[in-house]
C-alpha cells in the first residue's frame, strides 16, 4: 500500500496532496508497532517530499498526531521542529524520537518561541535545560521553572532563582519545585507570601519538597474535580470532600488559615478530631502546646498544616511566628520518642 501511495505523491494539486498526506498518516498509525524499517523508511519519504507543497494548516495537524508515536521517523521529526511554531511545537514538547544531540542542535538556532516549547518537555537532560536558560529569554525560564517533570542543575536553579525574584510568575513557579535545595529556599524565603513560606521553611527542615503542598495546586484540583471555590464553600461540603477524599483534611485547612476563614478551621478540625469546638479552641489559643500535638495527632494533620495552624497561635499570643517552627521540632522529637517506645513494646512483648 505504501508503494501506491508514493505513485500517488506525483499529483500536484494542492487538495490532493492534502489527502495524500491525511492517508499516509493514516496508514502510518494504523500499523503503529508493526511496521518494517523499510516501511519507515518509505513513509518517511513520502511525508518530507509533501511537506513542502503542503500547507501550514496541514503541516500542523500532522505534526500534532505523530508527535507523540516514538516509531516517528527522526529525520521527519528533525524536519517538523524546525518549521514555523505551530507545526514545530507538538514535536518539540512531545517527540520521543529527537534524542539529546538533535535537541541541542535545535536550541542552538531556533527562535526563542521554538524554545518555548522544548523547555515543557518531560525528561530534559541537564545539558538541555542548561542551554536553553543561557540562551531564552523570559518565557523560556518561565517554562523551565514551570516543568516539574524535569529536575535541574544546581547551576539552573542559582540562575532562576536569581531572575526569579524580580519576576513573580517566574518566582511562584520556582517555589514550587520538587528539586529545591537549602540555598534556593534561603534565597526564595524572602520574596514568597506566607504559605509558600512555609512550604520553604518546611524544606529547610528536612521535608520532603514532594510531600509539601502548593494552595495554587490545591485550589485548581478542588475547582476541576469538585466543582467548588474553598474561598466560598461551607465547611459541611469542605469536610465531605476531605471525607470523600477529594481532597485531604491537610489541604483544605491550609486554604481555609490562608483565607482567615479561624471559625471554619475550628470546625473541620473539631469534625476531624472529633473533639468539641470549645477543646479545639481552647488547644488552639490558650492551652499548652502539648494540647495543640495531641489535636494534630487526633486529627491526622501533616507537618504543614501544623505549623500553619501553630502561627495562628503565635499570631494570638504574639510572639514570632517562627516560634512555630520550633514547636514543629519538638513534636517530631516526640514523636520518635513514642516510636521508640512502641517498637520497645513490641519487641518485648514477642520475647
Amino acid at each position: 500500500m505504501l508503494s501506491d501511495l508514493l505513485l500517488l505523491a506525483k499529483e500536484t494539486t494542492p487538495e490532493a496532496r492534502r489527502r495524500l498526506l491525511q492517508r499516509v498518516a493514516d496508514v502510518f498509525l494504523d500499523g503503529i508497532g508493526g511496521h518494517t524499517q523499510t516501511e519507515l523508511q518509505l513513509f518517511c519519504d513520502i511525508i518530507l517530499r509533501l511537506l513542502d507543497t503542503t500547507d501550514l494548516e496541514d503541516r500542523a495537524e500532522l505534526s500534532r498526531r505523530i508527535a507523540p508515536v516514538s516509531d516517528t521517523p527522526q529525520p521527519l521529526a528533525f524536519r517538523l521542529a524546525k518549521d514555523d511554531i505551530a507545526v514545530a511545537a507538538p514535536v518539540l514538547e512531545f517527540s520521543p524520537s529527537l534524542d539529546e544531540e538533535h535537541l541541542m542542535l535545535l536550541a542552538r538556532r531556533m527562535p526563542q518561541a521554538h524554545l518555548e516549547a522544548m523547555a515543557r518537555r518531560a525528561g530534559l537532560s541537564h545539558r538541555v535545560s542548561d542551554f536553553l536558560i543561557e540562551r531564552g529569554r523570559m518565557p523560556v525560564w518561565r517554562a523551565v521553572a514551570a516543568n516539574q517533570r524535569i529536575s535541574m542543575s544546581d547551576w539552573a536553579l542559582r540562575t532562576l532563582t536569581k531572575r526569579a525574584l524580580t519576576d513573580m510568575a517566574l518566582r511562584d513557579s520556582m517555589s514550587n519545585r520538587h528539586d529545591l535545595t537549602p540555598t534556593i529556599c534561603h534565597w526564595l524565603i524572602p520574596h514568597v507570601d506566607e504559605p509558600t513560606r512555609l512550604r520553604l521553611q518546611l524544606i529547610l527542615l528536612g521535608a520532603d519538597p514532594q510531600d509539601t503542598v502548593d494552595l495554587r495546586m490545591v485550589r485548581r484540583k478542588l475547582r476541576q474535580h469538585a466543582g467548588i471555590s474553598v474561598e466560598t464553600c461551607d465547611v459541611n461540603r469542605l469536610w465531605a470532600l476531605a471525607e470523600d477524599g477529594a481532597c485531604t483534611l491537610s489541604e483544605i485547612l491550609l486554604v481555609l488559615v490562608d483565607e482567615k476563614r479561624l471559625s471554619d478551621t475550628v470546625a473541620l478540625l473539631s469534625r476531624a478530631a472529633s473533639q468539641p469546638l470549645a477543646k479545639v479552641q481552647f488547644a488552639i489559643f490558650q492551652g499548652g502546646i502539648d494540647e495543640l500535638f495531641r489535636l494534630s495527632t487526633s486529627a491526622g494533620l501533616t507537618d504543614q498544616a501544623l505549623v500553619a495552624i501553630a502561627k495562628i497561635r503565635c499570631r494570638h499570643l504574639r510572639i514570632p511566628e517562627e516560634q512555630a517552627l520550633r514547636w514543629l521540632e519538638a513534636f517530631r522529637a516526640t514523636r520518635v520518642v513514642d516510636q521508640q517506645r512502641v517498637h520497645a513494646e513490641e519487641r518485648r512483648a514477642v520475647f
